[in-house]
């Protein structure tokens, strides 16, 4: 069983992308009450999106400082205009914040060390019939999980169980999955099901487990690890 940090930032990231793509839609169509909740959890996923990468490369705080910094100076290049007084002493700045992240990306990681077994092989193996079906535990204690497996030629299902049985009734109802129609389990539990119709319909897979990790990890069940379990064939 493998510990997959690099899935949970990939997660991270997809969902990052899927609030931000429909705050703008939003901003276009005008719905502005939508938007209010979309922007509050767009900026704490970006936070724990921060401590997770620092987790993964101690330098990444200092790395995306000095990157900032430079975009600050080139900003006001353009703010300026090309014949400010000050643009040379920007210039010179953004000459040196570059030099310092170049140093910075250039000296070795401070990693910790994980096996990686990445969600996407994971899904194609399922699809394509090499296990039978496949776990994601968010905790160590493995009472909060994903699971999935195909119930039929072309549909999954993921079924997600809570260590706090109470808990189903408010993710239904506030929190970012609220509009995924999951049904009860039998026994505990709630699950949904997708048709795969194609290998290509995996990549809206991955973007929906993105969205069920992020929302249990917000609920405080979930540390900055995975751990991934693949159940073979029998």
């Amino acid at each position: 069983m493998a510990s997959d940090l690099d899935s949970l930032i990939d997660f991270y990231q997809w969902e990052i992308t899927r609030i931000q793509s429909q705050i703008d839609e939003n901003l276009k169509m005008h719905f502005y009450n939508e938007i209010e909740f979309d922007v509050v959890a767009l900026r704490g996923l970006k936070n724990e999106l921060d401590a997770i990468l620092t987790l993964q490369d101690s330098k990444y705080p200092k790395i995306k400082r000095v990157k900032d910094q430079i975009e600050y100076y080139k900003t006001k290049i353009e703010e300026k205009g090309k014949l400010s007084y000050f643009n040379e002493a920007y210039e010179i700045r953004i000459r040196e914040k570059e030099s310092e992240l170049e140093a910075l990306l250039k000296a070795k990681n401070k990693m910790i060390s994980f096996e990686t077994q990445y969600v996407d092989d994971a899904l194609y193996k399922l699809y394509s019939n090499e296990i039978f079906a496949f776990n994601l535990y968010l905790n160590d204690k493995k009472q909060t999980s994903l699971s999935l497996n195909l119930v039929d030629t072309n549909e999954i299902r993921i079924a997600v169980y809570l260590e706090n049985k109470n808990d189903y009734s408010w993710y239904r109802k506030y929190s970012l999955i609220k509009d995924l129609k999951f049904h009860d389990l039998e026994g505990g539990g709630m699950y949904l099901t997708r048709r795969i119709p194609n290998s290509n319909t995996l990549l809206e897979i991955k973007e929906l487990l993105s969205r069920i990790v992020i929302a249990i990890k917000n609920g405080g069940y979930v540390k900055n690890e995975i751990y991934l379990e693949l159940i073979e064939n029998k």
